[in-house]
Order: C-alpha cells, then structure tokens, then sequence
C-alpha cells in the first residue's frame, strides 16, 4: 500500500490495514506535508522579493511581469493597546456616555485559572462553560505498551 493508493480505497479496506502500514504512510505523509510547506515557505519568499518588495500599504496590488499579472494582497493586521484602550473607555465613561457603544469586549477565563479556583468560584462559572473536543491527533510509535 503507497500514499497514492489511499484515495482509491475504500474505507473498510483502510480500516483493515495493519498498523505497521498505517505508522509507515503516516511518517510518509507527515514528511511529504513538511517538504510541501517547506517549498512553500521557499516560493513565498521568491515572491515576495521580487514582487512585494517596498509595499508598505495593505490592500490588493498588482504587478505585471511579461502576460502574467501578479495579484498582491496585504493583509490588515490591526492590534490594540489594552492599556490605552481602557483609558480611552474611562475617558468616554466620563463624558456620561456609554463605552460599549463603541467597543466590543469579549469575556474569557483562562482554563489553567479556572483549574486553580475554589470550588465556589468555579461552580459559580461551570454553567457559562462549554467544552468541546478538538480535532484528534495521532501519533504511532513502536514499542508503546500499556502502563501496568
């Protein structure tokens, strides 16, 4: 069984498959996704030398090179100041308006506090709690063997 055979099998024939063979196609597979970013990462910085070089400006650009046109697009990245945020939010308080008519606040709870608190206190934020499970991932190693 190659890489290139899994996506004419059928799943029960994939599920079949010894886990030797599954461990082999996904070192396979992880060291074809590493080499393929790695490619990518190199051709992003061709590109960018020779077509971005001096943008400073977020937006959509275009460059023409022979009849190809190469369209550039520069992400707005916008970060704010907490600190300076919060002053201008008293700032706003004080003129007796209301701040969140301007700002949008977004409540969390880091999970390694909530894992520290009194029980009290986490019982009183377990409802506004969900948990929900990410994506799996998998890892075949030779050798594992159950704890006794």
């Amino acid at each position: 069984m190659t890489l290139e055979d899994l996506q004419n099998e059928a799943p029960a024939t994939l599920d079949a498959l010894p886990v030797e063979v599954l461990a082999r196609l996904q070192g396979q597979a992880q060291a074809r996704l590493a080499g393929a970013s790695q490619m990518v990462a190199i051709l992003h910085g061709v590109l960018t030398r020779r077509y971005a070089q001096g943008l400073n400006e977020t937006g959509t650009h275009r460059r023409a090179d022979g009849d190809y046109e190469i369209r550039i697009e520069v992400p707005k990245n916008v970060s704010w100041d907490q600190d300076k945020l919060s002053s201008a939010i008293e700032t706003i308080r004080s003129w007796g308006e209301n701040p969140f008519d301007y700002v949008e606040t977004k409540l969390s709870v880091s999970e390694t506090s909530y894992k520290a608190w009194p029980p009290a206190i986490r019982d009183l934020f377990t409802p506004a709690r969900t948990v929900k499970p990410g994506k799996a991932k998998f890892e075949i190693a030779l050798g594992m063997k159950e704890a006794a």
